[in-house]
């Protein structure tokens, strides 16, 4: 397995329109990470551009800190899946997953193992004989993974490799793919839209904005220390309370007193917090962090209830588990815990 380095990355067409701007960014051998953006935002060309499959305008891609830019991509010993499985329909799942050693002329007997061992830990064996036709979009996906893993790449490069399978086997797939890269302990790189799915298998997650990487860091962190409004949006928070004066230390005033306890915010220019984390009509008296609204809207999640509050402060879209929907029209306080009010600084 490998380190991959990537530095000052730039992508353009005929030398003016920029789709990759100084993308730089480290992944430590074993760990997977996910690149995490909406359409358009260069992360797939990013993943193009260290598989090889398109060069890069400027920057420079290192692998256990050798360049490897200018090597050909059946050279570069890289495992790639993509969003189409690629599979050959006339070829068994033995001989899909063998193509590849076999263009490295090794033995019969040498690929009936490898082949045999890949088959076992990706749970293909008794699926050997089959063709493409006769397998669902998941096992499709496992003979993709498995004719990546069967050569032993140095790296994996996974590009939206789950979107075409339904929710409940995406969430099945996407824990197989985890289980299978701690257990290889696999150097993986993998690109999607789906925030809750990179979140769930990342060891470290890279947020994309046109072209630049706007946050990378451990789904913890991410998740509970956005860096931007942009992140912020992009991962769920819904209520941003613009600061307009500060005073007296920890005390920020935005048309209402809004405390905070983390000194970091004491000069933020956005506070933002999760609508879990609002709780309506608090049981306990609270001194600070009040504010009075209307309940203008409601949905049942199912599990729990997700309305929208219209306040001094704007509209915050609060989410509460309890057994009964509060009703729209209704005149509720709600409380902001200075725990969970995080600083945006962009």
């Amino acid at each position: 397995m490998a380190n991959l380095e990537v530095k000052d990355l730039v992508k353009s067409y005929n030398g003016k329109t920029k789709v990759l701007k100084d993308i730089s960014f480290t992944i430590k051998n074993g760990d997977l990470v996910s690149i995490l953006g909406p359409s358009g935002c260069g992360k797939t060309t990013t993943l193009r551009i260290i598989a090889g499959l398109i060069s890069a305008t400027e920057g420079q891609i290192l692998v256990n800190d050798k360049d490897v830019g200018k090597v050909p991509v059946y050279k570069r010993n890289f495992g790639m899946v993509f969003q189409s499985y690629a599979l050959f329909p006339h070829m068994t799942v033995f001989n899909n997953v063998a193509f590849g050693l076999k263009m490295k002329k090794l033995s019969k007997n040498e690929i009936q193992k490898k082949v045999n061992q890949i088959l076992k830990i990706t749970g293909l064996s008794e699926l050997s004989s089959r063709y493409p036709k006769e397998l669902s979009g998941g096992q499709q996906q496992r003979v993709s993974l498995a004719r990546s893993l069967v050569v032993n790449p140095q790296l994996l490069l996974m590009d939206e490799p789950l979107s075409n399978l339904d929710a409940k086997l995406r969430t099945k797939m996407r824990s197989e793919i985890r289980d299978l890269q701690k257990k290889l302990k696999m150097t993986v790189l993998f690109v999607t839209h789906d925030q809750r799915e990179c979140f769930a298998i990342s060891d470290k997650v890279l947020i994309m904005k046109d072209g630049r990487i706007d946050q990378y860091d451990t789904p913890e962190n991410i998740f509970h220390h956005p860096s931007s409004e942009y992140v912020a949006r992009f991962i769920g928070y819904d209520n941003f309370i613009k600061v307009d004066e500060i005073v007296n230390d920890h005390q920020i005033i935005s048309n209402t007193n809004i405390f905070v306890t983390d000194e970091d915010n004491i000069h933020a220019k956005v506070l933002t917090i999760r609508p879990e984390n609002i709780l309506i009509n608090p049981e306990e008296n609270k001194p600070n962090n009040l504010i009075d609204g209307t309940i203008t809207s409601l949905e049942y999640l199912g599990q729990s209830f997700k309305y929208k509050v219209s306040t001094s402060l704007g509209t915050f879209t609060v989410e509460e588990a309890r057994k009964s929907m509060r009703s729209s029209g209704d005149k509720v306080q709600l409380y902001l815990p200075s725990k969970h009010l995080h600083p945006l600084s962009r």
